[in-house]
């Protein structure tokens, strides 16, 4: 009967890619599924842990694009889920959701006492699996070619976005910029006009113990504030 759907975790270092990529080599051979899962652990790591796990760099920091890219050009159907919680029980509890016939992990190779500080996810998968898990060593599957198309998923330009001209776009922003021009336009020559001289009269008198003239100016410049913030919001430019 072969292996009709299969699940294989990653998390973007070599030996679960490497297992990713013998699942694509069976899924080719067998005309199947792969349901490729991303666990993100819900616990951050520890300075030691991160201090451990720097020694190695990943092949790729976004393993779900790399996958799905990488399957695409190999023409294998593939299914993405991400979850978070526990790496061990998300893959086991993956496989029962998912009703694989095959589970592909990878094994980091770890001794002595990383070993025994992190424990063995392929480990706990294979003793608490209810159905085959074929455990991929390190080093076993050549990802050369997974490395390069990282690197050209990383250096793919962005697509460009080009303004699409819109008249009636242009025409309201025209009215709307007009109009805040006319109101300081009018403010302007307000305030010109009362500290002008046959006016001298009008601005000399005071209000709230300022005199008229002084308030005009005061009230220019607030109100140029006031609608040029009103114009950058409007054009995106403040919040």
């Amino acid at each position: 009967m072969g292996f009709k759907k299969m699940l294989v975790a990653v998390d973007g270092y070599e030996p679960s890619m490497g297992a990713f990529k013998k699942a694509i080599e069976l899924a080719k051979d067998y005309q199947s599924q792969v349901v490729v899962l991303q666990v993100e652990e819900e616990v951050p790591l520890l300075p030691t842990e991160k201090m451990m796990e720097a020694v190695e760099k990943p092949i790729t920091e976004e393993p779900l694009e790399l996958a799905k890219a990488y399957a695409d050009l190999m023409g294998v159907s593939v299914k993405i889920v991400k979850k978070v919680g526990p790496v061990a029980g998300a893959i086991l509890a993956t496989a029962k959701e998912e009703n694989v016939d095959l589970i592909l992990l990878g094994d980091s190779g770890r001794k002595g006492f990383q070993k025994l500080y992190f424990g063995s996810v392929a480990q706990a998968v294979t003793e608490n699996a209810d159905r085959p898990v074929l455990v991929i060593k390190k080093g076993w599957v050549d990802v050369s070619d997974l490395v390069e198309l990282a690197a050209r998923i990383v250096e793919k330009p962005e697509a460009i976005e080009i303004p699409v001209y819109d008249p009636r776009a242009v025409r309201e922003n025209f009215i709307f910029s007009g109009t805040l021009f006319f109101v300081l336009t009018c403010l302007y020559f307000f305030a010109a006009i009362i500290t002008s001289k046959p006016f001298k009269d009008i601005a000399a008198l005071e209000i709230v113990g300022l005199p008229f003239g002084i308030w005009s100016g005061l009230i220019l410049v607030v109100s140029g504030i006031i609608l040029t913030r009103i114009y950058l919001t409007r054009q995106g430019g403040v919040s």
